[in-house]
């Protein structure tokens, strides 16, 4: 399995049967799916697209559960608040969670319906929704085995929150299955914009 960031909060996830694409942007290029989440109702037009999802709900797509769930931007109570949406999905056997444009701490009710997460997909720092302080208890609150940090800027600041002083961006993160991702331990992986 292959997972390679196309830049702000869009990513490909290449299974052995299946390739989601999560919030697909023009200036990824050309991508190629069977199924599309879209946390922010912009979809750029991917190849191959048997369904795309933006609405919450439970579906699935070729062997492919997905879950999305209600997020704001900001505090719920904030006049800058906009709906954004929270994915999990499963692909081969491992267990994702895209969290869009996340602007606030998970309540307790929203870390139970993501349950166990393997990778984690998080925009945190300076000019996200949600800066590195935040993110970092966002991050603690779901436990995950990876984390994979999104967006341009905010990744030296969150990498810093997360106790990473430097990674390597890699161009894209393998997996063979979950038991390549550690138990005791959590990883950080910084990906470059393919």
């Amino acid at each position: 399995m292959d997972i390679i960031w196309h830049g702000k909060t869009c990513f490909t996830v290449k299974g052995k049967k299946n390739t989601v694409v999560i919030n697909p942007v023009e200036e990824a290029g050309k991508l190629k799916g069977e199924i599309v989440l879209s946390s922010t109702k912009n979809i750029a037009n991917v190849d191959g697209a048997k369904k795309v999802i933006d609405w919450p709900g439970e579906f699935e797509v070729s062997e492919v559960p997905v879950v999305g769930f209600q997020a704001w931007t900001a505090s719920k109570d904030s006049e800058q608040a906009e709906e954004t949406l929270i994915y999990f999905f499963k692909v081969d056997d491992v267990k994702f969670c895209h969290l869009g444009e996340l602007g606030h701490t998970l309540t307790s009710e929203m870390v139970s319906k993501i349950g166990d997460v393997d990778v984690l997909m998080i925009k945190a720092g300076p000019s996200a929704n949600l800066d590195a302080k935040k993110g970092l208890e966002v991050v603690e609150a779901i436990e995950p085995r990876a984390v994979i940090p999104m967006g341009e800027v905010e990744k030296d600041n969150f990498l810093k929150e997360l106790g990473e002083s430097e990674l390597e961006p890699k161009d894209k993160f393998t997996l063979n299955s979950q038991a390549d991702l550690p138990t005791e331990k959590r990883i950080h992986v910084l990906l470059k914009k393919i």
